[in-house]
């Protein structure tokens, strides 16, 4: 018989600015590994970024291979409100890094073959040894919306409605795309070991039919409870629903 899945390992922090040098740790263990450094963009890992520059810039993470989860169709690296742009922007290093082959972004061309292609590249280097992740408002996981099957690779999503109002602030005076490239719910999965940060009060709902509630496409978040090595780390406010703390 099989032995049970761990449950994900959930941490309760101080601020957003007391993940960050768990995240540091987590990524600076994954890079002993063959295989990529999945990282996730989006207000969650705003405080990350600095921290990571100065590990870069310091020369710590040496043989480091990152990629990302998800980009909006047809925003090439230099498009601000990508997600591209963003990292280059927020950590410098990247744009060094993409030049030298150890930066692998989404691609925001949603082709087939185009994305075939970047799972490939991926799996070439030995998959995804680390991934980290964010959940959404209504549950979702990168630009998986309610409702994706979890076995999904690399494709394009329509986004939400809800998703789009909170990407709002980063496309004014313009609207938000309608549409990403985004890594699957079986991509995800993949990874050999998950970090999902979550925090505020808006994210407790997530937080909670993430963890406690049925495991399925109703709430994308919910396949870390099948996951086995998942770390998921909160403030009081995301954590407050939870019915307990691990």
């Amino acid at each position: 018989m099989a032995e049970p899945m761990a449950a994900p390992e959930v941490q309760v922090v101080a601020d957003p600015a007391a993940a960050v040098p768990l995240l540091l740790d987590a990524l600076r263990t994954a890079a002993r590994e063959r295989g990529w450094l999945g990282l996730a963009t989006g207000a969650t890992f705003a405080g990350l970024w600095p921290a990571l520059a100065a590990e870069l810039a310091a020369g710590r993470l040496p043989q480091a291979q990152f990629t990302h989860l998800d980009e909006y169709l047809g925003f090439a690296p230099q498009s601000a409100g990508g997600m591209v742009h963003e990292l280059f922007t927020a950590c410098p290093p990247f744009a060094a890094l993409w030049r030298a082959g150890r930066f692998l972004p989404v691609p925001h061309d949603g082709s087939p073959a185009v994305l075939a292609q970047h799972e490939a590249a991926l799996q070439a280097q030995g998959g995804v040894a680390l991934q980290l992740l964010g959940i959404g408002r209504n549950g979702h996981l990168a630009f998986n919306e309610p409702g994706t099957r979890f076995g999904t690779g690399f494709h394009v999503a329509a986004l939400a409605e809800t998703t789009r109002a909170d990407a709002r602030p980063r496309f004014r005076p313009g609207e938000p795309p309608t549409h990403a490239v985004t890594s699957g719910l079986g991509t995800i999965a993949a990874a050999r070991r998950l970090f999902l940060c979550a925090f505020g009060a808006g994210k407790a709902a997530a937080v909670r039919a993430m963890l406690e509630g049925p495991v399925g496409p109703e709430c994308p978040a919910s396949l870390v409870q099948r996951h086995g090595r998942v770390v998921v780390v909160l403030d009081a406010a995301a954590a407050a629903s939870l019915a307990r703390v691990r």
